[in-house]
């Protein structure tokens, strides 16, 4: 007789890796072939409306062009006129002005109300819809709505100032308050985007170490400048080098709407002046130059930022 430790067990056949991977192969290609028919209107729209113009106004930064007649080759001589520029040189200085007045007060402004939403408050659900209500509307929308705020006469600005005394400026007409007039509407239609990458950053820190903390004796402040803002510092970069770009590139709807430029100029952003060159000088050629050297300043910006996200990185 065959005893039972004579027998040998029965070895299974493992699955073929080639029945397993072809499953997988077929629904990698169906995902990819789903993923080119949605992205491919977005795609095509994208390099007709973006990709296409701004190749276009690259090589008119190279011309003389009037809108209407031949352009005419000049090579590098709107670049030379941009650097011997006046008027190019004040609204650049504008721009700057208009970044470092609303950049800082809207990286400020988002912490202090992502960490407020964040918190567990009674009534944080009505503060949530009034901090995001800014989202729904555009710029121009902003700028309109605001303008009527600011007016001297009948503005909401001027009447709350009047309820304490204070005789409020014709804002928009003045040259020391139209700048930061503009700033104040612009950070407000800034906040809600800041808020919910910073919402993002804060729940990603562990509620242990708070909890750590709280043990050892560490109150909300110090919590909050020990724990909480070191956390989110990687977040406060990617936030200041987004909002660079957007004060550079939406003060144009703000200042055409609001002010037109006035008064004298001093809301005249980079921006406007490359698109009064362009429409109101008929001068395309010079145009081009202009929008190309915001897009190389930008671009510096967002290599600045990059740098020193690096360098944090690795001091940390």
């Amino acid at each position: 007789m065959v005893s039972a430790l004579d027998k040998k067990p029965v070895e299974r056949e493992a699955p073929s890796t080639a029945v397993v991977t072809r499953p997988r192969n077929r629904q990698r290609r169906r995902d990819a072939l789903a993923a080119a028919i949605f992205l491919t209107p977005s795609m095509v729209g994208f390099g007709l409306f973006v990709i296409l113009p701004a190749l276009v106004g690259l090589g008119l930064s190279f011309f003389k062009w009037d809108l209407f007649g031949t352009p005419q080759w000049v090579g590098g001589d709107n670049f030379t006129r941009l650097l011997q520029d006046s008027a190019m040189w004040s609204s650049l200085w504008t721009t700057v002005e208009f970044v470092v007045l609303g950049v800082i007060p809207t990286i400020l402004c988002g912490f202090v109300l992502a960490v407020v939403i964040n918190s567990r408050m009674r009534g944080i659900g009505a503060l949530r819809i009034l901090y995001f209500a800014p989202m729904v509307a555009s710029s121009a929308v902003a700028a309109v709505l605001w303008s009527y705020m600011y007016d001297p006469r009948s503005g909401v600005a001027n009447r709350i100032l009047g309820w304490v005394g204070i005789d409020g400026p014709a804002w928009l007409s003045s040259t020391t308050w139209a700048l930061p007039a503009m700033t104040v509407m612009m950070i407000w239609l800034a906040l809600p985007l800041v808020m919910i990458l910073y919402l993002a950053g804060l729940q990603r820190i562990p509620d242990d170490i708070y909890a750590a903390a709280a043990l050892d004796g560490a109150g909300r402040w110090r919590q909050l400048w020990s724990i909480t803002w070191p956390n989110v510092r990687s977040t406060t970069i990617m936030v200041a080098t987004l909002q660079v770009i957007n004060y550079m590139s939406n003060s144009f709807e703000v200042s055409l709407i609001m002010t037109d430029g006035g008064p004298l100029d001093h809301t005249q952003t980079l921006a406007l002046y490359a698109y009064k060159t362009a429409f109101g000088n008929s001068d395309m050629g010079y145009a081009s130059a202009l929008c190309l050297f915001q897009l190389v300043i930008i671009g510096l910006a967002v290599l600045v930022f990059k740098v020193g996200a690096r360098i944090f990185r690795r001091s940390a």
